[in-house]
């Protein structure tokens, strides 16, 4: 059946006088580029050295619903759109919020997850969030998020600093640079499991916002936005985008396979 649909979606690329675009490419190489932000539990690295996550799960299905190989791509987060919008994949999958900044840049998809913002601190003992609306609070935030916007607006009285991924922004807040992050959960709860000991607690009280994520793909790529659209709603309705975000944003049991593989006796 999937081999059925890749033929049909490809005769009628070719059939139409339109200009080719990310679908109609795809399906002539075989292949369905995607460019990824490696972080846990989007997109990270296993003990095996494998790319696993939530969104390469997402990517993996997607491709094999077309009948395609997934190549996946991981790019720097500051240079997503850039490396999206200069032909380097199809599409973005990287769990990015819709946002009107990254809508003048890019199409996005309706939303396949959605997430609250939280923000997670060091402190050993419950906080309440508006507690870090003081200048003493150091909040690390991630360029171009929107919950850098949302902490802003939220916690007005706080220092941000801004880092270029969430990568860079998680180091910070482990050596000291910052003493809060803000970002959207799954991160501040799998923040707080993986400290040992225990290290941080995320903040009690309403989220500062809640996200809806989408994929991102050039402008002008209307095949490939009907066929994302559709086959989102279509991974709705069978349960597959419930189940997989409900094993990576829910449970924190797979970070054991972030642990290499124990060393042959």
């Amino acid at each position: 059946m999937r081999k059925f649909l890749a033929g049909v979606l490809l005769a009628a690329a070719t059939a139409s006088p339109a200009a080719a675009g990310g679908l109609e490419d795809a399906l002539a190489r075989g292949a369905l580029k995607v460019c990824t932000v490696e972080a846990a539990p989007f997109a990270f690295r296993s003990g095996k050295g494998d790319l696993i996550g939530h969104e390469v799960d997402i990517a993996t299905r997607l491709a094999s619903d077309l009948g395609l190989t997934l190549d996946l791509r991981p790019v720097a987060g500051v240079q997503l759109m850039d490396r999206l919008n200069a032909g380097e994949c199809d599409l973005a999958i990287a769990g990015m919020a819709i946002d009107p900044s990254r809508l003048l840049q890019v199409w996005m998809t309706n939303p396949y997850a959605e997430s609250d913002i939280r923000v997670v601190a060091s402190a050993k003992v419950p906080f309440r969030t508006d507690q870090l609306n003081v200048t003493d609070s150091v909040v690390g935030v991630v360029t171009g998020t929107l919950a850098a916007d949302a902490a802003r607006s939220r916690l007005p009285s706080a220092t941000f600093r801004e880092f270029p991924d969430l990568v860079a922004a998680q180091k910070a807040l482990d050596d000291g640079a910052i003493n809060a992050l803000a970002f959207k959960e799954p991160i501040p709860t799998l923040t707080v499991a993986a400290a040992k000991p225990q290290r941080y607690a995320v903040g009690d009280g309403p989220a500062l916002a809640r996200t809806a994520d989408a994929m991102a793909l050039r402008k002008g790529d209307t095949n490939l936005l009907n066929f994302l659209n559709g086959w989102i709603s279509a991974r709705r309705r069978d349960g597959f985008l419930e189940s997989t975000s409900a094993y990576w944003m829910t449970r924190v049991d797979w970070l054991e396979r972030l642990k290499p593989p124990a060393a042959l006796k």
